[in-house]
């Protein structure tokens, strides 16, 4: 125990003492790969000493390479570093300079040289006590060795004047340098525990916020489901209004669970906590600008303009949307410091190759000096700007370190400055890693009689760091069930007594029974697995109430497939119920109300559809050049050109060169008059139905299983 205690307090000393040297470390290590070598020289032929040896001068020099390159050796051997600058440390200066201080027998020039060396150690290293026990165990060390080589140690230029000349220049660099680290220490600790104050005091109303909408939530009807228009004409709220009205409550609730993500990312920095990846998805990189510069709170419209999207190759990565907002937030944030420049800017863009992919954010601002570049990214230093506490780039880096990459920072001063944001491949090896590390938090359960397929199947999952369970039939899968949360069930359909399709149904009624985990079983991912050709298993899996069919048994290739689409996908994952399925039908939805076609696309895709959106007619007629549709919605007041002039081109064919389905495709009208004389002019154009506004999803459903046919 105390063993441990000891070494404990060591290595936190070695990492205390990297942290304080860490910005000089490249550039003593070039004066140290270089003077040692070049002062062989000086001190043989220039000024020349009793003793000098080449060869021992190029073993320290070699010693100080790490040092050189320091910013680019590889994350894993960084984890080493504090042991080995603490270890050449000592060889390279008071090793070194004793050895040679000995061996010349105490002459001027190297007790000058040892004085020098020792106020260079002082600078380094900040800690008393460690600079005292290397000197200590360097002298003697180098005591020995000199003993050894030459019989004795030779003390023949030495002076009594040098003790208290050392004594002094020693103790008074020490303690001058150890109040300058007190007075940082408690510089830092007071501005972390201030942040973490802040953070924790943001938390608290935002918690309350949520508690608010909650209750709110609970006192306001809820959404209208089938059949339950006549229930709510109590209230003067309209149907709509009321969708609308759980719509605005869903997002801020969304909204404020990001701010608290935000926040607890905030406090586990200030903890020295590594960021959680429980949340890390494949994000797309151009969904994240786009979502920035929409949602960025800017001060005027003319700050708007001056952020430019110029990003065109898109890219995905592994981690967090949020956060990666957030982000590029701090760097718009920061560059719109410098707005009033003549001529500013900041520009977004994108760039991609086969050994990483980037970000970049460039602004026209005054640039950063050369001198302060690698220090930006540290905690609580601010540069050029006042009332900041230094906290957003350090956690900028903290972000993209947690997805497996960095951000670096190029500049020229009085020009510009570009963050680069660089991003491992979402198939890299640091990908691979961050998601174990997701998986690892994630239960399955793989329900099958056959237990040659169960131990196969838990191994492809065990490969990936998942927590498996096995049961061998539905009785067992719904006791299991009881007993503990699962993130996805793997079910064989060919279960003995009870078939996996019945399984699948009990589980997700399970949803009310309250012996049950606080687990929503309608929304958890139950895949079924059979040896059925692939229609049959598409027939089977309508009404069976799973996500998904897969082949048995199932194979590594499948299950790496679920990880994507379950786990590591921004969209939510389909259930097929007994309500209508349309089978990947591709349909086109025509309306300049952005609410409307986001609601309806949500629907269709939620039934399988693949949707694609138009804000006008013109838009519509250059989709049907391009893609096959099956179906239109087509609204009917539309600026540029309505919905009755768009129909009656479709039908006319004129305007087409490829696309031959004009007369048959069907058009729904989305109109909010639904009087007779709206509903004749629609059919009159040819339209084959309409829906009038606000409708909700039985009507949609009515509409198409008219002109779908869906299965």
């Amino acid at each position: 125990m105390l063993y441990q205690k000891l070494l404990d307090f060591f290595w936190q000393k070695a990492l205390n003492i990297l942290e304080h040297a860490e910005p000089n470390i490249p550039i003593m290590g070039l004066f140290g790969l270089v003077g040692f070598p070049l002062f062989y020289f000086i001190w043989s032929y220039t000024f020349p000493q009793e003793f000098e040896n080449f060869h021992f001068r190029m073993l320290i020099a070699i010693v100080s390479i790490p040092w050189v390159f320091y910013h680019y050796l590889p994350s894993w051997s960084k984890s080493f570093f504090p042991i080995y600058f603490i270890l050449s440390c000592w060889i390279m200066i008071p090793f070194f300079f004793s050895f040679m201080l000995l061996k010349n027998e105490w002459s001027l020039v190297w007790t000058m040289s040892n004085m020098a060396g020792l106020f260079l150690l002082i600078l380094l290293i900040n800690d008393w006590l460690v600079i005292s026990l290397l000197t200590t165990s360097a002298y003697l060390f180098a005591s020995f060795l000199v003993f050894l080589l030459d019989g004795n140690i030779g003390y023949t230029n030495f002076q009594y004047e040098y003790i208290p000349i050392f004594l002094f220049g020693i103790v008074g660099s020490i303690i001058f340098s150890h109040k300058k680290n007190i007075a940082n220490q408690t510089r830092i600790l007071l501005l972390h525990s201030l942040s973490g104050s802040i953070a924790h005091e943001m938390r608290n109303p935002l918690n309350s916020i949520i508690n608010a909408i909650e209750s709110l939530q609970s006192i306001i009807p809820d959404k209208p489901g089938k059949q339950e228009k006549d229930k709510y004409q109590q209230y003067k709220l309209s149907r709509s209004g009321l969708i609308s009205l759980h719509n605005v409550i869903e997002e801020s609730s969304e909204i404020v669970i990001k701010a608290n993500k935000i926040i607890d990312s905030i406090l586990a920095g200030m903890q020295g906590k590594s960021l959680s990846t429980n949340s890390f998805k494949r994000i797309t990189a151009k969904s994240c600008i786009h979502s920035t510069i929409n949602s960025f709170s800017y001060n005027t419209l003319e700050e708007h303009k001056l952020v430019k999207d110029l990003s065109k190759k898109d890219f995905n990565f592994f981690g967090d949307k949020d956060l990666l907002v957030y982000v590029l937030f701090n760097l718009i944030k920061n560059a719109l410091h410098y707005k009033k420049k003549p001529g500013f800017t900041i520009e977004i863009s994108t760039e991609t190759s086969s050994n990483g992919n980037t970000i970049k954010v460039r602004d026209t601002g005054p640039g950063i000096p050369a001198s302060k570049k690698e220090k930006i990214f540290d905690e609580f230093y601010t540069s050029g700007k006042k009332n900041g506490i230094g906290l957003g780039l350090s956690f900028c880096k903290r972000v993209l370190t947690s997805f497996g990459g960095q951000i670096t920072c190029n500049s020229k001063e009085n020009e510009w400055t570009e963050f680069i944001l660089h991003f491992p491949l979402y198939h890299s090896k640091e990908a691979e890693y961050l998601k174990k590390e997701v998986l690892h938090n994630k239960n399955i359960l793989i329900v099958d009689n056959n237990s040659n397929n169960r131990r196969i199947t838990d191994k492809y999952f065990s490969e990936w760091h998942c927590n498996t369970r096995q049961v061998q039939n539905g009785t067992q899968a719904l006791s299991m069930l009881l007993q503990q949360h699962f993130d996805l069930i793997l079910i064989n359909l060919e279960l003995p007594t009870v078939s996996g399709d019945e399984v699948a149904k009990q589980i997700r009624r399970k949803k009310h029974n309250p012996q049950f985990p606080a687990t929503n079983y309608k929304e958890i991912p139950i895949i079924g697995f059979s040896n059925h050709s692939e229609s049959k298993r598409k027939q089977r899996l309508l009404g069976s109430e799973m996500n998904e069919l897969i082949p048995k048994p199932p194979r590594r290739k499948h299950i790496h497939l679920l990880f994507e689409k379950y786990f590591f996908s921004e969209t939510e994952p389909l259930i097929h119920n007994p309500d209508i399925f349309l089978d990947n039908a591709d349909i086109l939805i025509v309306d300049d109300n952005h609410t409307s076609r986001k609601f309806i696309s949500f629907v269709l895709e939620r039934m399988g559809a693949r949707v694609m959106q138009a804000e006008n007619g013109e838009e519509a007629l250059e989709h049907l050049e391009k893609n096959d549709y099956e179906l239109i919605f087509m609204d009917m007041e539309m600026p540029v050109l309505n919905g009755i002039n768009t129909t009656r081109i479709i039908r006319e064919g004129k305007r087409f060169k490829r696309f031959g389905k004009y007369r048959e495709i069907p058009i729904i009208a989305l109109t909010g008059n639904t009087d007779d004389a709206n509903i004749t002019l629609a059919k009159q154009s040819g339209m084959n139905d309409h829906l009038g506004k606000p409708f909700g999803k039985e009507d949609l459903a009515r509409v198409l299983s008219t002109w779908l046919q869906p299965q």
